[in-house]
C-alpha cells in the first residue's frame, strides 16, 4: 500500500510542471460574494460552512420575528433559515431560482442565511483594502473590512459578528 502511494506521489510531482500556475496569489484573500439588499458584499470562506439552494420544505416557528423564516429538515439537522435581508433592515427576499441559503456556524450551532443570489468565489488582491474605511448604513456594523476594486467598493460582511449580534440572538418576538 504505501509502495503504491509512493508512486502516485511520485507521478503527481512529475506532472506539476505541465500544471499552468493559477492566477491566485499567496496575498490575495479569498471569500464568497453575495447580493445583500442590492449591495454586492464579500465574506470570508472559512465563515461558510456550506451553500445551499432554499429548502422546499421551511415550518414557520410561532412567535418569532419576521426575518426568522423557520426550520428546515437539512440532512437530519434541523437548520434555523433566516431572511438575512430582511434582519439588516431591508426589504423580504423573494425566493428564486437564483436565491441561496449560506450556512454558518457558531457556538456549536448551525443557522442558514437565505440571501437573494450568490456571485460565486472572489480573489481579492490585499494591496486593494482600503485603510480605515467606514461603513454606513445598516451593513456598516457587520463590515470590518473593504476592498476597492475597478468594479466597485466590496464591503467584507463577517459572519462572526452577525452571529454574536445580540439582536441575531433573539428571534422571539
Amino acid at each position: 500500500m504505501l509502495a503504491r502511494l509512493a508512486e502516485a506521489d511520485r507521478r503527481s510531482r512529475a506532472q506539476e510542471s505541465l500544471v499552468p500556475a493559477t492566477m491566485v496569489k499567496e496575498e490575495d484573500w479569498q471569500g464568497l460574494a453575495f447580493v445583500l439588499d442590492g449591495v454586492k458584499v464579500i465574506s470570508a470562506m472559512n465563515e461558510i460552512r456550506e451553500l445551499l439552494p432554499y429548502p422546499e420544505s421551511v415550518t414557520r416557528v410561532p412567535g418569532t420575528k419576521s426575518w426568522m423564516l423557520g426550520l428546515a429538515n437539512i440532512r437530519g439537522e434541523l437548520l434555523p433559515i433566516v431572511d438575512l435581508q430582511q434582519f439588516i433592515g431591508g426589504g423580504a427576499v423573494m425566493v428564486n431560482d437564483q436565491s441561496r441559503v449560506l450556512v454558518i456556524r457558531n457556538r456549536g450551532a448551525s443557522t442558514g442565511l437565505l440571501v437573494s443570489s450568490v456571485l460565486g468565489m472572489r480573489h481579492l488582491p490585499v494591496s486593494k483594502q482600503i485603510a480605515d474605511a467606514h461603513f454606513d448604513g445598516s451593513l456598516g456594523r457587520y463590515v470590518y473590512d473593504v476592498f476597492g476594486l475597478d468594479d466597485g467598493v466590496w464591503p467584507v460582511f463577517s459572519m462572526a459578528a452577525l452571529a454574536n449580534d445580540e439582536h441575531f440572538m433573539a428571534a422571539a418576538s
